[in-house]
């Protein structure tokens, strides 16, 4: 019989919890992480070569172990720490990551015509950690009791939409369509989760039409910002390319799908990754895996990622309180969105958006907060009755 959850505004200081996590949701990330990071070598081998006249084919792979197992300390950190302690820096997390956020424009640096990253110290995107930090911010206004009852109506929404909206506002401004579109997701399932009346959703709409509205009447007027590109994109998916070049990644990408076959050309012998495919270990590594390894390593993967979300969710429907139950459902959601988008946009379903694929795709920023994540997911399930087997 599942543990009685505890009164929705109890967050309180407990000690470090050694109790069991959920066994599937820890084998897959490790399987995916395990998977992915191969898939970084092979993928990322032609261009390690082009990057200076003194690279190896191995330059890229040990960044990306480094940010491993970094990530990897990380999980185990967040999942021995208990949740709730978190709960307690929601505000604070949101608030300087708002900051960072406003920070870009100002003296972000600028990559591939896009400013969306932040030098101080360390190169990091801050974008990455707004994810997290919308999660956090979302679950605890929708858990504390005294907040919520005015969260879930009509007026109570300007609590949310608000402070969400100058973040979205501010990824316009890098341009990160991309992560707009996730943000608003995890925004718009973490209001039904957490039970907000369904006139609340329609104003919701209409704020985010509006929203979109002045969006494009703000960038229609500033000659130095323009968001023609997605334009381009959405044509060019429609069959309406101006140019060879709109539709490229996207042809390419389908080449190195359906030359894989049912078994694949075998690991390390993907033809697309010799600078036919851009950046193949970013966001179209997924093109490479079926490439390489097929049907077969298709399937496994996607397996993977459903069995990571399934049971994630199963950690949230099974927690014991409000928090840590909408907790789990965000960090899950930006999961299952990310992957929905990604391989939408590699089978060419959808316009090329720039999303990169959870655990596969190379990056610092993304894969240590990933992980972060899922030792939080690990937490909540240590404290949670149900079978982890």
């Amino acid at each position: 019989m599942a543990r009685k959850r505890r009164a929705d505004n109890d967050i309180v200081h407990t000690n470090i919890s050694f109790s069991q996590v959920d066994f599937w949701l820890l084998l897959s990330v490790i399987l995916l992480v395990g998977i992915g990071t191969m898939m970084i070598f092979s993928a990322s081998t032609p261009s390690s070569y082009t990057k200076s006249s003194t690279s190896t084919a191995y330059d890229v792979l040990k960044t990306q172990i480094i940010y491993t197992a970094i990530g990897i300390g990380v999980l185990i950190l967040t999942s021995m720490i208990d949740y709730k302690l978190f709960a307690r820096f929601s505000i604070l997390l949101f608030v300087l990551s708002t900051l960072m956020m406003a920070l870009v424009p100002v003296i972000g640096t600028t990559r591939n015509n896009a400013k969306r990253w932040l030098k101080i110290g360390i190169l990091f995107q801050p974008s990455e950690i707004l994810k997290l930090a919308v999660v956090f911010f979302l679950a605890y206004l929708l858990s504390q009791k005294n907040i919520r009852e005015k969260a879930v109506k009509l007026w109570g929404i300007l609590f949310y939409i608000i402070p969400v909206g100058i973040n979205i506002a501010l990824l316009v401004l890098q341009p990160h369509i991309s992560c707009v579109v996730i943000i608003l997701a995890i925004l718009g399932m973490m209001m039904f989760a957490g039970k907000v009346k369904w006139y609340t959703f329609v104003v919701a709409i209409l704020l985010a039409a509006a929203a979109v509205a002045a969006v494009l009447l703000f960038v229609k007027s500033n000659e130095g910002l323009s968001l023609n590109y997605i334009l381009n994109r959405i044509s060019a998916h429609g069959g309406e390319a101006e140019n060879e070049a709109d539709t490229y990644q996207a042809t390419q990408s389908l080449y190195a799908i359906g030359s894989g076959g049912l078994f694949g050309r075998g690991f390390g012998k993907s033809v697309q990754k010799y600078l036919y495919l851009p950046e193949p270990y970013n966001d179209f590594i997924f093109s490479i895996l079926a490439e390489e390894l097929g049907l077969v390593g298709v399937i496994l993967v996607i397996s993977l990622f459903l069995i990571l979300i399934l049971r994630g969710y199963k950690v949230s429907a099974n927690a014991p309180d409000m928090f840590g139950a909408l907790l789990s459902f965000g960090i899950i959601t930006n999961v299952a969105v990310q992957v929905v988008l990604n391989l939408a946009v590699v089978s060419k379903l959808m316009p090329v958006t720039g999303i990169s694929l959870p655990f596969f795709s190379y990056g610092g920023t993304s894969l240590i907060i990933m992980m972060a994540s899922m030792g939080m997911v690990l937490n909540v399930s240590k404290q949670s009755r149900y079978s982890k087997f």
